[in-house]
């Protein structure tokens, strides 16, 4: 990290053109997160398939056979194990339940880790459910459920918002500052993805596409969340039409996947919604 920071802080007063460069190859690239014991136990248990969308070719799994789709939908760097403390709530209550790769994640090939082809996978596999009845997204994953309902035709009847990351800019002002990017720099880099996308950075804004949604949300932010501020999560739930926000409080961005009150809370709202 020290060595990136020492780079951009160089290379952008010298050679910002190429610092801008460097920073949208590094933004393009997701981490890869841990799969836990309990991810590869879970997935293990899950039917593979393989599904060719476009120029990608993604990793979808699926646990049951019967009863209304609900969709697991993991963040930036993530895998479709993260979500699956869920699996067996979402059995129980009836579902049948689908966590796929995003493109560029996990098991998934081909296409770009961006918003438009995470909107087009998810929409795709909603045509090869037959529909989603409801659908629970992490982080960027809420950007991309948002995305896909948006642009794509992606219908659910309920959602929940576990920690989501509602604006890309945003997020691409935490990932200047965590490397120590110039601000001229930063700016550029945004540019050369608009360019590449053919989209305006606003367009990835979720409150700016709440007020057009029907879905019943609900949206579980911790106060403490140090990776996507809450006050993202909370002008989602503003905007969206008839949606609650629970804060929690000590869970921080990725506990809240494992906790047992969230698991319950959102099983139970993706089943009954608002009552």
């Amino acid at each position: 990290m020290l060595a990136l920071q020492t780079t951009f802080r160089t290379l952008g007063t010298a050679t910002p053109g190429l610092a801008a460069r460097l920073a949208e190859h590094l933004w393009s690239r997701p981490p890869k997160a841990p799969v836990r014991p309990e991810h590869h136990a879970a997935l293990a248990r899950a039917k593979l398939h393989r599904l060719p969308v476009e120029e990608m070719d993604l990793a979808l799994y699926s646990w049951g056979e019967e009863g209304p789709a609900a969709l697991l939908v993991h963040g930036w760097g993530g895998h479709a194990g993260q979500l699956t403390s869920l699996v067996e709530p979402l059995r129980q209550h009836g579902f049948r339940v689908l966590a796929l790769d995003a493109p560029c994640h996990g098991s998934s090939r081909g296409g770009s880790p961006t918003l438009l082809h995470y909107g087009r996978a998810l929409a795709a596999v909603a045509r090869f459910a037959g529909g989603i009845e409801a659908v629970a997204a992490h982080s960027m994953g809420a950007a991309a459920v948002s995305w896909g309902m948006s642009e794509h035709g992606l219908a659910a009847k309920r959602a929940v918002f576990l920690a989501p990351s509602g604006d890309m800019k945003e997020a691409s002002l935490r990932f200047a500052s965590l490397l120590a990017i110039p601000a001229p720099v930063r700016d550029e880099m945004q540019r050369r993805f608009e360019r590449r996308l053919g989209v305006t950075w606003d367009r990835f804004r979720v409150p700016a596409v709440a007020p057009a949604m029907r879905a019943q949300l609900l949206v579980i932010h911790d106060a403490g969340d140090r990776e996507v501020p809450v006050q993202e999560g909370a002008a989602i739930a503003a905007d969206w039409p008839g949606a609650k926000l629970i804060r929690t409080n000590g869970l921080g961005h990725h506990r809240l996947l494992r906790d047992a009150a969230t698991v319950a809370e959102t099983a139970d709202f993706l089943r009954h919604g608002h009552g």
